[in-house]
């Protein structure tokens, strides 16, 4: 019998190795074919199904030769020891949430894109846990990554205008033949766009979330919740036409560790090499010394060098800072597109954060990126803005910070530029 809280799927029996049956292996063999490393309708549901990765079929309750063939698979695409056996820690990561797209789809060499970069998504149900304009605001951020490296544009339109994403909070059984499993397990999947030329089919592009989760867009998440941005930003990943990364820090990897607002190399290479980068017309730039400080008394020290200021803040305070970009808003009768925003910065410890950055046009905000948190070098950060709207007024970066304690030298901030790419 399975309690409340359990997934049928996931085995439970320490060291179940080649040659044994019964209730455990048919969770381990209902595992691996869950994420595709056995035979398993998903890999049809998901669109995933190629030569590549047809996986063998194992002969139900029963740890056979294909059982331990798939094992070792999942153990060598999660850096486990591949011993073939239900170890320790294999064990203990098929108990980690995860996304419920299945693992054995190649990354990037599917042939599976949309036709055009500029796509548009709607809201069929939102979630409950968070005020709708919060939710918007979670899935923009997660949008916003992808739009930062490449020429994707995303609107959001009414579901009744058929975008080619939709987003879908619901629990259990909610009509796509991939149940979901209650908390914990699997927090979300997401659909292939088509292979071009063929027209997107009904559920293409589309992306679930379970709502027996509880979602947040806080960072840190409160027990027991997980980061709506970052499992949205995840999930926009395979509806945009990628798979999972074997890279273990890549937005991409299946497991979910936490809060994780930014992509990875891997992740940026893989999306470039389905849609490429993204065209310039204009890169526009401020040396740091023009920032500007909302909360001066929060300061305990500041000079303005050559190129860059330095600004220590006083402990534990937060403060807002400004730069005003120079906007060509019209140029030969042509009004450009904001492409991302860049900073080049650098924080003396994790005593100095830079924790938001928002994207302003005039008056409106364009684009929050909350929750970032970075500290360290970040000599050419990117902050993309997933609508790409044409410039109407003039841009400007407003940046929130956090100082700790520490020493002085601790809670230094070094800003040393900040742009603006227009598009075309």
């Amino acid at each position: 019998m399975t309690t409340k809280g359990e997934k049928d799927y996931i085995p439970k029996k320490l060291g179940l190795a080649q040659g044994e049956r019964g209730n455990e292996v048919d969770r381990l063999q209902a595992y691996l074919g869950k994420f595709g490393y056995l035979e398993s309708p998903v890999l049809d549901e998901f669109g995933v199904r190629s030569p590549i990765t047809s996986p063998p079929s194992a002969e139900k309750g029963v740890f056979d030769d294909a059982t331990v063939l798939a094992l070792k698979k999942f153990q060598d695409f999660n850096h486990l020891p591949v011993t073939g056996t239900l170890d320790q820690a294999t064990l203990s990561l098929m108990g980690q949430p995860r996304c419920g797209f299945p693992d054995v789809a190649e990354f990037t060499n599917t042939g599976r894109r949309w036709p055009t970069t500029n796509l548009t998504y709607g809201f069929q149900e939102f979630s409950p846990d968070l005020p709708n304009n919060q939710v918007i605001q979670g899935i923009e951020q997660a949008l916003s990554l992808w739009s930062a490296v490449t020429t994707l544009r995303f609107t959001r339109i009414a579901v009744s205008s058929n975008p080619h994403m939709i987003i879908r909070f619901a629990a259990g059984d909610h009509g796509d033949g991939n149940n979901f499993d209650g908390a914990g397990g699997v927090l979300a999947h997401a659909y292939y766009p088509p292979v071009p030329p063929n027209p997107p089919e009904p559920i293409q592009g589309d992306a679930h979330f379970d709502e027996a989760e509880t979602w947040t867009i806080t960072i840190p998440p409160a027990g027991g919740s997980f980061d709506l941005v970052t499992v949205a930003a995840h999930e926009f990943g395979h509806s945009l036409g990628l798979g999972h990364s074997t890279v273990t820090n890549a937005l991409m990897a299946p497991f979910y560790g936490g809060p994780h607002r930014f992509l990875h190399s891997d992740d940026i290479s893989g999306i470039q090499a389905i849609y490429g980068g993204y065209g310039i017309a204009h890169a526009m730039w401020v040396h740091g010394t023009s920032i500007q400080i909302e909360y001066p008394d929060r300061i305990e020290w500041m000079q303005r060098f050559g190129f860059f200021t330095r600004i220590r803040g006083k402990a534990n305070t937060t403060n807002w800072f400004h730069f005003a970009i120079p906007t060509p808003v019209i140029v030969d009768n042509d009004r450009k597109e904001v492409g991302p925003v860049i900073l080049r910065f650098r924080t003396g410890s994790a005593n100095a954060v830079v924790r938001d950055v928002h994207v302003f046009d005039g008056e409106a905000r364009i684009a929050a990126h909350n929750g970032v948190n970075l500290s360290g070098d970040h000599f050419f950060e990117r902050f993309g803005v997933a609508h790409s709207p044409p410039v109407l007024w003039g841009l400007g970066i407003t940046i929130g910070v956090t100082f700790g304690g520490g020493t002085g030298d601790q809670r230094n901030m070094d800003f040393i530029a900040a742009g603006c790419d227009l598009r075309p």
